[in-house]
């Protein structure tokens, strides 16, 4: 059980070490070898003892969550302390981009190589075990040794193993690395709606469509221009980086400095992108190093370099429309990759700290795009939070605004009385779903933007729509289907909503 995590780690031998080392991790904490039953003090691990002694660790820090089979009990599965304790919802979630025609197994080692979890040393990888595990031999569980027996416990370890390795990363990582004062954030979470009931029958045909499209708009550019763009995309997919192995993406853009007397806004220049993935293989720095160097035609455009102990990414370009700024980049943890302009930014996100709630994503939301009470847009005073959540049978979607009360003074008036404002925006509502879908495959949302639920405050409003994920998915395969004549109709139809019941009134 590694300090401040509620699920037990699997960790390559170099990685307990060097916790150990940096004190991170008591060598008195009680772990067991990938598919063994018998729990010691990690200090007392032969391959641990040696590396202390002498070794010098080398991978990156890991945080990979330890998932239990889907459906299948500690009793079932023959399953050791640790993994019956495992939280279920990290596994059974189908890797999103698996399916994919011609995709590489998720299971494979690099080059041919040894099992994912093999230490470097050729010894089995340790589990740090869940607290009060003793340290005393455990028998294999009764139903682990009836019938066939040894063969029977080694089918199912494999399957916790490749469970473990395809279901690795945990929704949410990447709202553990942004700062708590982020002025606008945006967060989507990718592999959450590919996986969904509405996305997901449609998702392969989806992406070759897009992907024929982008390649259609290629076609137009120079030869060589299109063949930069391959090699680019080619060294990434070589380093780990590609539509299977990312999972969520958040952005997050400070507030202005108050010392800054010229600021004006948010302080866009230390924007912070923060993606989370299952970057299996390759080096993921080296990826980006190469891909930029091959995008921007110059290999001297960026070098890796040691900062604090930390791993770095500095690239700069002279381009046409700016002055040469820096961009840097780093693992803040061996499945989080932090970039942003600004080297402090990047660095102040190495220690992971839940902010889920502080942005409104803890329950469960695919999509937030928020603004903070106390960065209110410059234009009207807005701030508040659009979510979007995939449920079981329904899609929903809040939008939530308020206003501040001197910048948004003049939006304010109209929710003096509220019973009639919320008239009229449903009144605004009808109108939108009658004229806004017409000649569109898309008709199918004419009738919940028709429903859509209006609520007025005091200070602002709130919109709900909802969809049903039948209604949802029929969608989705049309866009599947689509050329860039219907995508154009899809685009055409909700910025008509959009302006019908948010008309632009002039008032600067």
């Amino acid at each position: 059980m590694v300090p401040g995590k509620d699920q037990p780690q699997l960790l390559e031998i170099d990685e307990v070490v060097r916790r150990i080392k940096a004190g991170e991790l008591p060598d008195t904490s009680n772990a067991a070898r990938l598919g063994e039953t018998n729990w010691s003090p990690l200090k007392d691990l032969s391959e641990v003892k040696e590396k202390l002694s002498g070794g010098t660790p080398s991978l990156p820090a890991t945080s990979t969550s330890f998932p239990s089979i889907p459906g299948a009990s500690p009793s079932q599965a023959g399953a050791s302390p640790s993994q019956a304790g495992a939280s279920p919802s990290q596994a059974g979630a189908e890797s999103p981009f698996a399916s994919q025609a011609g995709g590489a197994s998720p299971f494979a080692s690099q080059a041919g190589g040894a099992s994912p979890f093999a230490s470097q040393a050729g010894t089995p990888s340790p589990v740090a075990a869940p607290a009060g595990a003793p340290g005393a031999k455990k028998p294999l569980p009764k139903m682990a040794i009836v019938g066939a027996g040894g063969l029977l416990a080694f089918i199912l370890i494999s399957v916790i193993g490749l469970t473990i390795y395809r279901n690795s990363y945990s929704r949410g990582l990447v709202l553990e690395h942004l700062p708590e004062d982020c002025a606008e954030l945006y967060y989507i979470d990718l592999a959450g709606i590919v996986t969904s009931d509405p996305v997901r029958e449609h998702f392969d045909k989806f992406y070759k469509n897009a992907k024929d499209l982008a390649e259609d708009d290629a076609s137009k550019k120079s030869k060589k221009d299109k063949e930069r763009f391959e090699k680019t995309v080619e060294v990434l997919r070589k380093n780990g980086i590609d539509e299977r192995s990312l999972r969520e993406v958040a952005v997050c853009i400070p507030p202005k400095d108050e010392d800054d007397k010229n600021a004006f806004g948010p302080d866009y220049a230390k924007t912070l992108i923060v993606v989370g993935g299952t970057f299996r293989k390759g080096s993921v720095l080296q990826g980006l190093k190469e891909a930029t160097e091959t995008a921007l035609k110059d290999e001297d455009a960026c070098k890796l370099e040691d900062d604090d102990g930390l791993s770095m990414l500095k690239c700069s370009a002279e381009l046409k429309s700016s002055k040469k700024e820096p961009i840097y980049a780093t693992l803040v943890e061996s499945r989080v990759l932090a970039i942003s302009y600004d080297k402090k930014t990047v660095k102040s996100v190495r220690t992971a700290k839940d902010r889920a709630k502080l942005y409104g994503a803890d329950k469960g939301q695919h999509l937030v795009i928020y603004r903070a009470k106390e960065s209110p847009s410059w234009l009207d005073g807005a701030y508040g939070e659009t979510k979007l959540k995939i449920g079981s049978t329904d899609t929903v979607v809040t939008v939530e605004t308020h206003y501040d009360a001197v910048k948004g003074k003049k939006k304010l008036d109209q929710f003096k009385d509220g019973e009639e404002f919320v008239k009229k925006k449903e009144k605004l509502f009808k109108d939108a779903a009658d004229k806004c879908f017409e000649k569109t495959p898309f008709d199918m949302f004419a009738e919940s933007i028709e429903r859509t639920k209006v609520e007025a405050f005091d200070d602002g409003l709130r919109y709900e729509y909802k969809v049903s994920n039948k209604e949802l998915s029929k969608a989705f395969k049309i866009i599947a289907d689509a050329d860039k004549e219907d995508m154009g109709k899809a685009s055409r139809a909700f910025f008509c909503v959009t302006s019908t019941v948010e008309p632009y009134v002039s008032s600067y």
